[in-house]
């Protein structure tokens, strides 16, 4: 029975034989693993390399591309068509062909009493006057067509915590295309913190713009529209602005019309005379000139000033009228505005020293002994030209080195640098009975 149950364990052990199995480790071939390993090393380095190649290049043709894209943006430049009616010294020769032909013999105290009597004799009538405004009228339709209303839309919220959409409006003047956006002139506080902006072209087509620019300094901003945003019928009906230049052809008494929204409720224009030109705006860095007429118009009132050729002369701005003539348009002469104009369109950031400047009169240099340059009438807060000790009553004469004698001098001047460089400033100021020198670095700002 013993034997029999021995025999029983006995195969029972035989047939769990394989749990009791001793497990060896398996031989390393070292041989073998370094083999493997150099070939990972090398796969892994020859990625490295290709991924570096691939990226390298997949860079290099992208901001290839994106210079290309840039280069491709038209630079926009403004031209200022010059108005006159003078006679060219051409016409002045008189061709001999022309000397020949039969003429009456009459001579020139005939002529002047045949015309005075001409004149006399003519009975004009309403027809006349309304002709000459019919004239007028077609010049302001054909420039509305090259502006447009902006709208900007803030959302606010009241004291109740009720949300509430305000919406403001100004007139906006279409500059220029760069081949892929219309680029449009507005008030750039119009559409400060503006959550939306919304421009209706004079078909009634709407479209959103976005800010392309501004300068806060001056207040102006370049809004840009999509062009592909624009159907067939706005590309027709719309039209680009044309300048004349405010600097050489406007004069006291000439035909100006007031157009866009003079009278500050919509659209709207006004007929007129300039009463002056010679009014000089003291803005920081930059000087323009004024041009007032008689037209009576809003406070608020904004749009184009434009002359008898329809040409855009001025841009119209009320907030520099004098109390007592805070009614009557005023425009921003548009020949001193054409570079800033420019710059903002062409994304070229112009530097800032932070003061109004005004030129020294003759009678300033020979009763008071002011040296020719440019006059510091106001520095503004916080400004390099404050935090580098320059002072109101300074005058400029140079910068590094190049000569100011006049404000236009140190608006080249200052324009040919930018934001973040440093320059040296002579400056002249007030020593008892007598001027000093003195040089002062300044880093300009944007």
């Amino acid at each position: 029975m013993s034997e029999q149950h021995n025999q029983h364990n006995n195969q029972e052990n035989d047939d769990y034989t394989f749990l009791r199995e001793k497990i060896t480790e398996r031989p390393i071939n070292r041989r073998k693993v370094i083999r493997q390993s150099l070939l990972t090393i090398a796969l892994a380095v020859t990625f490295a390399l290709l991924a570096c190649f691939v990226f390298f290049f997949l860079e290099k043709g992208a901001i290839r591309g994106y210079s290309n894209e840039q280069e491709a943006a038209k630079k926009i430049s403004l031209t200022l068509q010059e108005t006159t009616e003078e006679i060219m010294p051409e016409d002045m020769i008189k061709d001999e062909d022309e000397e020949n032909k039969d003429v009456p013999n009459t001579n020139a105290e005939d002529g002047a009493t045949a015309i005075a009597d001409a004149i006399a004799a003519y009975d004009p009538d309403i027809d006349d006057y309304q002709g000459i405004y019919n004239k007028m009228k077609v010049l302001s339709r054909d420039t509305s067509k090259s502006l447009v209303t902006v709208t900007a839309i803030q959302d606010k919220t009241s004291w109740l915590n009720s949300s509430i959409e305000n919406r403001t409006k100004t007139t906006g003047v279409i500059l220029e295309d760069n081949e892929t956006d219309l680029l449009i002139l507005c008030d750039a506080k119009v559409i400060h913190n503006a959550s939306d902006i919304i421009v209706t072209f004079c078909n009634s087509k709407e479209c959103s713009a976005t800010v392309l620019a501004n300068d806060s300094y001056t207040n102006f901003a370049i809004l840009s529209v999509p062009l592909s945003d624009l159907n067939e019928a706005t590309v027709e009906s719309i039209a680009y602005a044309s300048f004349g230049n405010s600097a050489t052809s406007c004069k006291p008494g000439d035909v100006v019309i007031a157009v866009g929204d003079p009278l500050g409720y919509g659209t709207s224009v006004g007929y007129g005379i300039i009463s002056a030109t010679d009014i000089e705006i003291n803005e920081t860095d930059r000087n323009f000139s004024l041009i007032t007429t008689d037209i009576y118009g809003s406070q608020s009132g904004n749009g184009v000033l434009i002359n008898k050729s329809g040409k855009i002369i001025g841009i119209i701005s009320q907030k520099y009228n004098r109390k007592e003539s805070a009614n009557l348009i005023s425009a921003i002469g548009i020949t001193e505005l054409n570079s800033l104009i420019e710059d903002l369109c062409n994304g070229v950031v112009n530097p800032h020293m932070g003061v109004c400047v005004t030129n020294v009169t003759s009678i300033a240099k020979q009763h008071y002994n002011i040296p020719a340059g440019a006059y510091i009438t106001e520095i503004k807060l916080d400004s390099p030209a404050m935090t580098s000790g320059i002072h109101k009553g300074d005058v400029i004469t140079a910068i590094n080195d190049a000569v100011v004698t006049s404000v236009s001098d140190y608006q080249n001047e200052l324009q040919s640098f930018k934001p973040g460089d440093v320059i040296v400033v002579t400056v002249m100021r007030p020593n008892g009975d007598a001027y000093m020198d003195i040089n002062i670095k300044v880093t300009l700002s944007e």
